[in-house]
């Protein structure tokens, strides 16, 4: 891999990740507390359509394929490179995988998948949002500060690559 697609994975890696952050951010700060504040069921029904849309969109793609990327970046990054910008790019798919990808896959899309079991209606699915909205938000904002973590070093990557290419 060359010097300038390295940084191109740099910049692209750290721009998902970025991206996939920001999305869950807004979830956390504002979006569930919206619809957690809205009678139950409306809010349960909102919270069902939005997680059947979200599964066909690039927001998904990006959780999906940014472990992938980022641990063959750091595979190849093992074998050429070294310093800052090697602990950097070993470092961004351990925390990817570990505080958002696994967190999806373990925590938010189970809990997703039980509030789509209940009828919005149901006292039972009432009972359920309220557990649902605190714990989904919580495991939410250990995947934004993950997301946000690995464009960091992404970025830290890219500006240790710079400061030390060859005049």
């Amino acid at each position: 891999m060359t010097y300038e697609w390295t940084l191109f994975a740099c910049a692209f890696l750290a721009l998902w990740s970025a991206v996939v952050g920001g999305v869950f951010s807004a979830f956390s700060e504002f979006i569930m507390a919206g619809l957690l504040r809205a009678e139950p069921k409306a809010g349960i029904q909102a919270m069902q359509q939005i997680n059947k849309t979200v599964i066909r969109t690039q927001f998904v793609a990006g959780i999906l394929l940014i472990p992938v990327l980022s641990i063959l970046f750091a595979v190849h990054s093992a074998y050429t490179m070294e310093g800052v910008a090697l602990f950097a790019l070993v470092l961004a798919p351990a925390i990817y995988v570990s505080s958002v990808f696994l967190m999806t896959l373990f925590g938010n899309v189970p809990m997703n998948n039980r509030l789509d079991s209940f009828d919005p209606a149901s006292p039972e699915a009432a009972d359920y949002w309220q557990v649902y909205g605190r714990r989904w938000t919580r495991l939410n904002h250990f995947r934004t500060i993950g997301s946000v973590l690995t464009a960091g070093l992404y970025i830290l990557a890219a500006i240790a690559l710079i400061s030390s290419a060859p005049a």
